[in-house]
């Protein structure tokens, strides 16, 4: 095509609304775009379908990938004539570790009867994600499947007698899973088999080192991987996973079959512990994260009015996914495979470049200032979003509301979910008068609190709202392609949050921030019953306890004077190094008790007293 007919058919374009087209353009990613001013089907499936090729790999944070998705963002920013803002940058870098690494120095060693026997790294046996680094020497002891459970009447750290067993500085070994059985439905063990709870129980109980051992009955018995469970506190003990076999040879040395111990403790549920006779071990455990750095794009368009251009409007999505599933996967296939995330987040990015696009044609007639930020490192807890929410280019804006797409791409059945519809006395009205353009069917969720980024704004008092289509099979698993993507759906959904956005800018008063008081269960059934505290995690943290993002209005967390950036170091009688033994010593108690809650506040101990409530 030669310069003067495209400068015709751009003409007539402009003439006719930007009536559709396809224009080649100078982008990076080379692909001959579909173009509209208006917010398209058509548009939103071109990008959809870039987004979540296997070329990207499932965009996983760090990867050439994620820089690739990126430099997409970031050319698409450019097209619309949006201003960078992170530092005269469209990218505000962060660091986040997304699994762990092997180093040199790993070892386990058998002496049994004066033999010595080295086992191999990688093949016999391996560190698990969440091991301590360090060394650890002492006699053996069997501790069944490492639980303790005072509802079944069961406890791995006594012997068959009912005798404690002494392990202090001793090695554990511990099976896998639990005497339970492989129903969920009917094994009352199930929420005692995670390995993170076994190595907090080995840890408190003063053991060195623990080692997991596979089932005997499963007919596998490969190592676990070595992945990243999105805690970057260890469990501050060695934790090994060996394959059996190796265990197995163990027992035999000493006239013992495990298979058989393990078969009676299961068809009796009674635990049958023990300190094996001559027997000891030494292990050496170095593994230590990977970091790597991502990013947030950032886009801005500044308003006109000479008052409200100060005050802005952040409409947000995340950009990230899964990659292969080195976390987060909920696919139980033994081949890795790409996740592509066509719905969770590419149909979330495609509705902010779509609406980004749309108010840039009309920048002229803006009051506040527009911020559209693709967010990364959402699937590893929020990260991208709470590192802008700390940061200087959050603390120098005046954010008067933030909107959020998360899967918007499968509208099924007219349904719509907005969550965050109590975080502003504004947002129900205006959500039912837009509505009558739509007609959806709009399930309203009041709490400004939940699994995507939306959240890390309402912890800054910041009016939010989230938009989702529904959750769907495909969701985190390899099968969420971009074929099942609605995209007729998707453009209603985003001309909604558009209409959302530029109602906000033109009416003169901002809206009011509303704290949603914390739901309770006052009449649990017996079954339903859990212990509720109402702390929300700061995944983000690197320091060793659980820090808190903050905490959730009329909770027992806020009752008992807990606050955000508190560290909590422990609960009850047991010692917090991170999320996990937050958890595990959490349920141990019951809804009414009175607990005591010491936290770390401006680097000063205070002990909290908090009564436990029930969800």
């Amino acid at each position: 095509m030669t310069g003067r007919y495209r400068v015709i058919i751009l003409l007539l374009i402009t003439i006719f609304n930007y009536s559709f087209s396809r224009i080649p353009d100078d982008d990076k990613d080379g692909i001959n775009k579909i173009r509209n001013n208006n917010i398209t089907k058509e548009e939103i499936l071109q990008h959809i379908k870039y987004l979540s090729s296997d070329l990207m790999e499932g965009r996983f944070p760090g990867t050439k990938e994620d820089s690739l998705t990126e430099s997409y963002i970031v050319s698409e920013f450019k097209h619309y004539n949006l201003m960078p803002f992170a530092e005269n940058s469209y990218l505000q870098p962060f660091q986040m570790i997304t699994q762990m690494q092997l180093k040199e120095n790993n070892k386990l060693q058998i002496v049994q009867n004066g033999k010595t026997e080295s086992l191999q790294t990688g093949k016999d046996f391996i560190p698990l994600g969440f091991s301590g680094n360090g060394r650890a020497e002492g006699n053996i002891v069997f501790a069944g499947y490492g639980i303790t459970a005072p509802d079944q009447n069961y406890d791995d750290y006594r012997d068959r007698d009912g005798n404690e067993i002494d392990v202090n500085g001793k090695i554990l070994i511990v099976l896998r899973y639990s005497p339970g059985g492989i129903n969920p439905h009917t094994n009352p063990f199930q929420k005692y088999e995670a390995l993170r709870y076994k190595a907090l129980k080995a840890r408190d109980t003063k053991a060195s080192a623990i080692i997991i051992v596979n089932e005997f009955n499963t007919g596998d018995d490969k190592l676990i991987e070595l992945n990243y469970d999105n805690a970057p506190q260890n469990a501050g003990i060695p934790v090994i996973n060996c394959k059996r076999e190796m265990v197995e040879n163990i027992f035999n040395t000493i006239g013992l079959n495990l298979t058989s111990i393990q078969s009676e403790i299961d068809s009796t549920k009674k635990s049958n512990s023990f300190e094996l006779k001559n027997t000891s071990a030494i292990i050496n455990t170095q593994i230590e994260p990977v970091k790597v750095i991502t990013h947030n794009v950032l886009g801005f368009i500044e308003g006109n009015d000479p008052d409200l251009k100060n005050e802005v409007i952040v409409i947000g999505a995340h950009k990230d996914h899964l990659g292969y599933g080195l976390y987060g996967s909920l696919y139980t296939g033994a081949d890795k495979q790409i996740h592509n995330g066509a719905d969770d987040n590419a149909s979330g990015v495609a509705g902010l470049l779509e609406i980004a696009q749309k108010v840039s044609s009309q920048k002229e007639d803006l009051k506040r200032s527009i911020l559209f930020i693709a967010f990364g490192g959402e699937e590893a807890g929020l990260l991208g979003s709470e590192y802008f929410t700390k940061s200087g280019l959050f603390h120098k804006l005046k954010i008067d509301a933030m909107i959020n797409m998360d899967m918007i791409g499968r509208l099924s059945d007219n349904k719509l979910i907005i969550y965050g519809t109590g975080t502003s006395a504004i947002w129900n009205n205006l959500l039912d008068s837009l509505n009558k353009q739509f007609n959806f069917i709009i399930s309203k969720i009041p709490d400004g609190l939940g699994p995507s980024d939306h959240s890390s704004f309402y912890l800054k008092n910041i009016p939010v709202l989230q938009f989702f289509s529904g959750a769907h099979k495909d969701y985190h698993t390899p099968t969420d392609d971009y074929e099942k993507i609605n995209s007729g759906g998707e453009e209603r959904i985003a001309n909604f949050v558009y209409e959302v956005g530029m109602t906000l800018d033109e009416i003169r008063d901002k809206p009011g921030f509303i704290k949603v008081a914390a739901r309770s269960n006052e009449n649990p059934s017996l079954e339903d019953i859990r212990v509720y505290v109402g702390t929300i995690p700061d995944y983000s943290a690197a320091e060793e306890g659980m820090k808190l993002s903050g905490v959730r209005e009329g909770s027992p967390a806020e009752k008992g004077g807990l606050k955000g950036e508190d560290v909590i170091i422990k609960f009850g009688d047991k010692d917090v190094r991170n999320i996990y033994d937050y958890m595990y010593a959490m349920n141990e108690h019951k809804p009414g008790e009175e607990v005591e809650i010491i936290v770390l506040r401006d680097k000063k101990m205070l002990t909290l007293k908090v009564i436990l409530g029930s969800r």
